[in-house]
């Protein structure tokens, strides 16, 4: 739970920072939206492996997983060939990510 708290922290900064349209902003805040995505995986992956998991929270889970990956897959692409980044690109994976975490933290809660 400390992680996820501390996630929650860094996705707040990336917002933030989001707001900002610079180039160089805009791509710190997306290294560092992939990064946080890197960090929940492994914690989503954690549970889905649990025997006695709720399949309808696995379910949950790995639908914001798959939504995240939608747009952490194209922000990833665009930092790796240096194409202009949109504050909307990065926030989209923004949100993305924090829902998925949102939905871990909130499931794994129960």
């Amino acid at each position: 739970m400390k992680r996820l708290c501390a996630l929650f922290g860094v996705l707040c900064l990336v917002t933030l920072t989001a707001c900002d349209p610079s180039q160089t902003n805009l791509r710190n805040a997306g290294y560092v939206t992939i990064q946080a995505y890197n960090a929940t995986a492994p914690l989503a992956l954690a549970y889905m492996k649990q025997p006695g998991a709720d399949p309808t929270i696995r379910d949950k889970i790995k639908t914001a997983s798959a939504d995240a990956m939608k747009v952490i897959t194209p922000l990833g692409t665009d930092l790796q060939s240096s194409n202009p980044l949109t504050a909307l690109e990065v926030s989209a994976a923004t949100a993305a990510v924090a829902a998925l975490q949102a939905q871990i933290a909130k499931e794994t809660a129960k």
